[in-house]
């Protein structure tokens, strides 16, 4: 299961797991020899910037660009998407774009219906899958993490997912922002309690 943590003081406690870092921090973590991957909150305000702002994070030292979506409507989405694309060919770097097909949703929907990635926020909180969900939380990381994963019971978070996997489904869009649909779904269930 893949981990991903906010805040390079979690990297001792979870070996291996990837530090992703707002673009301020990049400079800060890679000095430190830190192998970082760059958050970029894709929201409408920056889909202009988004090509600046990646070439900037790798010039910082980011090894890995990934972008994020948050309330950009579909035009908006395919053109970050070619932008990213540039990005990776130009800058040789690995980009994530954390968006999916409509057509890979619809032709493999179980893919979708899983609690991983773990995330561990910069307090120390473990949640499933992206930001957002703190609702489903493990906890929040003193030990070891094994501890957290065997005491944690998943379903819940499959639940979300099968939910949240009907609503994207009914996104007519090509591209689909996943983790978008997944912390808008658990917003709307919790206020549905």
């Amino acid at each position: 299961m893949g981990v991903e943590v906010h805040d390079a003081r979690w990297l001792t406690a979870v070996p291996g797991a990837e530090l992703v870092v707002g673009l301020d921090e990049v400079g800060e973590c890679a000095a430190h020899g830190h192998r970082v991957t760059v958050l970029i909150d894709l929201v409408p305000d920056t889909v202009p910037l988004l090509r600046g702002m990646a070439a900037e994070a790798v010039g910082k030292g980011a090894r890995k660009v990934r972008v994020r979506p948050y309330g950009v409507d579909r035009v908006d989405l395919v053109h970050a998407a070619v932008e990213l694309n540039r990005v990776a060919e130009d800058d040789a770097v690995e980009v994530r774009f954390d968006v999916t097909s409509a057509a890979l949703l619809r032709a493999d929907p179980s893919a979708f219906v899983r609690v991983d990635p773990l995330v561990v926020e910069a307090d120390g909180t473990v949640v499933p899958i992206c930001a957002g969900l703190e609702r489903y939380a493990l906890g929040t990381l003193r030990g070891s993490l094994d501890d957290l994963v065997a005491g944690w019971d998943p379903e819940p978070v499959r639940d979300l997912c099968r939910v949240a996997l009907g609503r994207a489904l009914a996104d007519t869009g090509p591209l689909v922002s996943w983790y978008e649909h997944l912390t808008r779904t658990a917003a709307r269930l919790r206020t549905w309690c």
